[in-house]
């Protein structure tokens, strides 16, 4: 029987101007290039209130401005058109002869590198022998043809709302992939598990290990206090992975998807980690490895000190 748990404390959002342009649409789920650059000038020019806590944040640092001030660019930078106007686009690649078993989620704003490091990645999926098919987007946001672009103004929404639409299309298992990761021994461990535990996630310490960047009322509106951190591990959204037909990972992205909606969870410097990282703790979701087990950096590719075979993934740092 599917579940689902309201873990967080509901508000309602509403933004005037975002009303107007969604009213403005001749069709939100098949929209024209017209309506694509309606939203595109509220994302630039519209007044956007409810990102001001992060525009405080940012306000408040004094040796650590830089990386805030990072962050909240690319928030704000975030379009679903090309430079020039270019319509989004969608393809799905088949490496298995079109099973629907699994498949790689791989999306790229038209925004600086980001084309280029989603080709460079495809390619390192398709060597590593993958067996499944890769969806790939191309600007625009995920799950349009479901209402998706209703979440385009939250920040890193589109995580979630590409697993949605894994899921609509009919796929058993999807595995969101950053575009920073690289796989080094491909893909298999992965999807076992999430074929038998019904997730993946990895976690980066828990909430109190990154608490200076977790906004208090994000975390509010989330239901927590600063003494349940130690208890919540931080899940990281470099690799998530569902099996749509574990009913606790549908209950997950459903929950994940109302928190996301009423906005005030995602405005902290980790938008999306913290109200998967809540919900997910509370649905009693356990990680499955610690991320830097899983994963080294670019520095460290080819140095192995540690005595254990070297990790399934390198992290790039290029934004």
């Amino acid at each position: 029987m599917r579940f689902l748990f309201l873990l967080f404390v509901l508000s309602s959002f509403c933004d005037p101007e975002l009303e107007t342009v969604w009213s403005s649409l001749s069709d939100i789920t098949n929209p024209t290039r017209e309506d694509y650059q309606k939203l595109d000038t509220y994302l630039l020019h519209a007044r956007r209130s409810y990102l001001d806590p992060l525009r405080i944040s940012v306000a408040a640092q004094i040796e650590m401005r830089a990386p805030y001030e990072s962050r909240l660019n690319r928030i704000l930078q975030f379009r679903l058109l090309g430079p020039n106007g270019e319509m989004p686009e969608m393809e799905i690649l088949s490496f298995s002869g079109g099973s629907k078993d699994r498949c790689i989620l791989l999306y790229a704003t038209h925004n600086g590198i980001y084309q280029s490091k989603m080709e460079k990645l495809l390619e390192e999926i398709r060597q590593s022998g993958f067996q499944g098919d890769v969806i790939v987007r191309r600007g625009g946001f995920p799950n349009t043809a479901h209402g998706g672009l209703k979440l385009c103004h939250i920040p890193y929404a589109f995580k979630a709302a590409y697993l949605c639409e894994a899921k609509a299309l009919g796929y058993k298992n999807a595995l969101w992939v950053d575009l920073a990761m690289h796989p080094l021994v491909g893909f298999e461990s992965i999807f076992r598990e999430i074929e038998e535990s019904g997730y993946f996630f990895t976690n980066v310490g828990t909430l109190e290990d990154n608490r200076p960047r977790h906004l208090l009322s994000a975390a509010k509106s989330l239901g927590i206090t600063h003494a349940d951190y130690p208890l919540i591990p931080h899940l990281s959204s470099a690799l998530l992975g569902l099996n749509f037909e574990n009913e606790r990972a549908l209950a997950l992205l459903d929950t994940w998807i109302c928190a996301l909606e009423t906005v005030k969870p995602a405005i902290s410097w980790f938008p999306e980690e913290l109200s998967l990282s809540v919900i997910a703790w509370r649905l009693g979701c356990v990680p499955y490895c610690y991320f830097w087990d899983f994963t080294c950096a670019e520095v460290h590719l080819g140095i192995n000190g540690t005595g254990r075979p070297f990790a399934p993934f390198w992290l790039d740092t290029a934004r």
